[in-house]
């Protein structure tokens, strides 16, 4: 494995963390309330100049149970924070056109379907731009600032705007609302794709209005699965754009997502660029100067976790590199070398040869730099945090990213790529040696939460690892009550993350926010399990084939860590989790009789059950075989089969419109605590989905999970000493 030297020429400055301010008297806990007072900070948008940042800021109401978005202005410099739109409703996907002249954004302002409008930065009365049938989302203007391209959902059959109202009018009007359906992927997270709508490619000019669809005759449609931005981008001339489109005959009985190219003034036949490879590629991005895209690619078909690797493509000659494979990165600006292993979330372009590119690694989300033709290099640049939704200014001298840790709500903070001297700082390659000229720091530029977060008093979280399945070291946050007393015996809380591959990144989380689980007065742990993603694919993909044994040993693992310290009161424990942290808690009950509850979110109960699922094909790879071809290798990892062993008092949680993890699993496994006189309680949402998104159903589920706990292991009561 080729290795290189990076001089570092300068430091990287952090920023205080909130667990290290001192404790102020006046400061109290973290309270439901506070989540839902939080300002929610969107995706930012950098203007071409790098002077200003456009960003979807949302309000919510717990009294009147919904939320408000506004776009608001900041300055890169920290100086200047102003609102530009005032509308209650939603504003939202602020961009800038290429001149920096004009900001479009989606707004229902002037009628039923929202709309693009247009605004200027110095502020005054929007324009609506759009006059669509069918709502734009995912804004972008093209290089020249002629157009504004944007994704919208259509049928195939109606390719202009009166065969679309005609359409829609007569299903509405319809006495028959049913669905016939002939593929396999007919409902996603929690709603229906199963009436035949797809998502395509409109433009919009940016005088007129007027707008065309791009798809219009084609047979390709973006994926079902979610519009987004970064499924699509315009070349420089703004003459071609490049796509990732469904190649698949049939949705939801496999699965190939590829890229593709197609002119804008003259569409034709689409031209695929990855049809060499029968896994996913996605999120395509030319390079500055058009010669090259870039995008992402997964070689490993029906497994969601498979190593994302930057691909890169010459145009002109059609050669195909990955220019960070198996190569060192330099961890934290140190010479600590180390093999890069991680999926690639997301990447821009930092110049024709470079590019900026965000990774989860090792319970953070970080930014990295990565070489692109030829430059032999990968650095990272940020660390500590979860940092994601890069933008980056037209000269590529300032990037605009969010930051958020467990115990800070998204903020913004800017990134200079610049030297003091306004010399570009890129990596600079000399020989063999590339001279990397590091920012002088990353910069907070927004206010949005931070008295609110001053006003919190949140105790300290410590970052552990500890000897998990095979004998290898499994990182866990453990997150301290506040005013923590370590002479004391508190109850502990273990929590159990769901995917299985995903993990728990210091974030500020609004469903499962540790710091508020612990201000309840417990000890919470929460381990990156065998199957987590960011600590590299061998174990992300070691529990394949077996979803329980391993997170199962880590897990209790991780309690008979906490168990052992002095301060934990071993008869006072629980566990809670979701999605695949609450098919563990249904695990747990008929393996484990550690815990005096558990509280099990929207989780698997049964794997048959699970054909039920929007996704289904994926589940041959994860647990070694669909059901009906090794039923005895089904029911061993299913924990309905162990429902005589149930004994732990447990509160099930579930939404009627969760289509990744069905309704049934709750009842299923409730009706079978209820009958085997386990305690047990139902909490059914019939207007939540897999998650629980609206304040006062927020509010509900907390209380509700607080007082299961609190039953059974008391935190609230006064801890003894040692």
């Amino acid at each position: 494995m080729r290795r290189f030297n990076l001089c570092i020429v300068a430091l990287f400055l952090c920023l205080p963390s909130a667990h290290t301010q001192e404790k102020n008297a006046a400061k109290r806990p973290l309270t439901v309330e506070d989540l839902w007072k939080v300002q929610r900070v969107g995706k930012p948008a950098i203007s071409p100049d790098g002077k200003w940042v456009a960003v979807e800021v949302t309000t919510f109401s717990m009294e009147e149970n919904n939320s408000t978005s506004n776009i608001w202005l900041l300055s890169t410099d920290g100086k200047t924070q102003k609102q530009l739109t005032n509308f209650k409703g939603k504003n939202s996907g602020p961009v800038w056109s290429p001149d920096g002249k004009t900001i479009a954004f989606v707004s229902k302002r002037t009628g039923d379907v929202p709309q693009i409008h247009l605004i200027s930065p110095e502020g005054g009365e929007a324009r609506q731009l759009s006059n669509l049938p069918m709502a734009p989302t995912a804004l972008k203007w093209d290089p020249l600032g002629k157009r504004v391209f944007c994704i919208v959902e259509t049928w195939p059959d109606t390719p202009d705007d009166d065969s679309f109202k005609k359409k829609e009018k007569a299903l509405k009007d319809d006495k028959v609302q049913a669905f016939i359906i002939d593929h396999a992927l007919y409902r996603y997270w929690d709603h229906w794709i199963a009436d035949g709508k797809r998502p395509v490619i409109f433009f919009v000019d940016a005088v007129t209005g007027k707008h065309t669809n791009l798809f219009a005759g084609l047979k390709l449609h973006l994926p079902v699965t979610g519009a987004s931005a970064d499924l699509f981008d315009i070349s420089p001339d703004a003459k071609e754009i490049c796509f990732t489109a469904d190649s698949v005959e049939e949705l939801g009985t496999d699965l190939n997502l590829d890229i593709y190219t197609m002119s804008v003034d003259k569409p034709g036949v689409p031209k695929n660029l990855s049809a060499d490879n029968p896994a996913n590629d996605s999120d395509p991005r030319y390079s500055p100067d058009g010669r090259l895209i870039g995008f992402l690619r997964q070689s490993t078909k029906f497994f969601y976790a498979d190593l994302r690797r930057l691909m890169i493509l010459d145009r002109a000659t059609e050669k195909l590199w990955l220019p960070v494979k198996d190569r060192d990165y330099l961890s934290d600006l140190t010479n600590d070398q180390k093999p890069f292993d991680r999926s690639i979330n997301r990447f821009l372009w930092s110049s024709n040869r470079f590019v900026l590119f965000e990774a989860e690694d090792q319970g953070h989300v970080r930014v990295f730099l990565g070489g692109g033709e030829g430059a032999g290099v990968l650095a990272a640049l940020t660390s500590g945090h979860t940092d994601h939704d890069l933008d980056l200014s037209a000269d590529k001298k300032t990037a605009v990213f969010v930051r958020s840790h467990f115990g800070l709500p998204a903020a913004l903070h800017v990134l200079r790529l610049e030297s003091k001297s306004g010399a570009d700082i890129s990596l600079k390659p000399q020989g063999q040696h590339v001279v990397f000229i590091a920012p002088y720091k990353d910069q907070r530029i927004d206010h949005f939460n931070e008295s609110l977060a001053a006003s919190w008093d949140l105790s300290e979280v410590k970052n552990v690892t500890y000897k998990g399945a095979d004998n290898e070291d499994v990182q866990m946050w453990i997150v301290y009550p506040p005013q923590f007393d370590p002479k004391k015996k508190y109850p502990l809380l273990l929590v159990v993350h769901g995917g299985p591959h995903n993990a728990i990144p210091t974030d500020f989380h609004f469903r499962w926010n540790l710091h508020l689980l612990a201000a309840q007065g417990y000890v919470v742990a929460c381990p990156n399990f065998h199957g987590s993603s960011g600590f590299g694919q061998k174990f992300c993909d070691s529990i394949t084939g077996d979803m329980a044994s391993k997170p199962f040993y880590d897990c209790m693992k991780a309690t008979d860590y906490m168990e052992a310290k002095p301060y934990i009161d071993k008869n006072r424990m629980a566990a809670a989790g979701a999605s695949y942290g609450g098919y563990m808690m249904a695990w747990f009950n008929g393996h484990t009789d550690r815990f005096k509850a558990m509280v099990c979110h929207a989780g698997v109960y049964n794997w048959h059950t699970q054909m039920a699922s929007d996704i289904v094909r994926a589940r041959e790879r994860a647990l070694g075989a669909l059901p009906w071809g090794d039923i005895a290798r089904i029911d061993k990892q299913s924990p309905q089969r162990f429902a005589a062993n149930f004994k732990t008092p447990t509160l099930v949680i579930h939404g009627e419109k969760d289509f990744r993890v069905p309704v049934a699993h709750g009842f299923e496994y409730y009706n079978t605590l209820r009958l085997k006189g386990v305690p047990t309680r139902l909490v059914y949402f019939p207007d939540e989905n897999h998650w629980i998104m609206k304040p006062q159903n927020s509010r509900l589920w907390h209380r509700e999970f607080f007082a299961w706990l609190d039953k059974y292991l008391s935190p609230r009561v006064e801890a003894g000493s040692r």
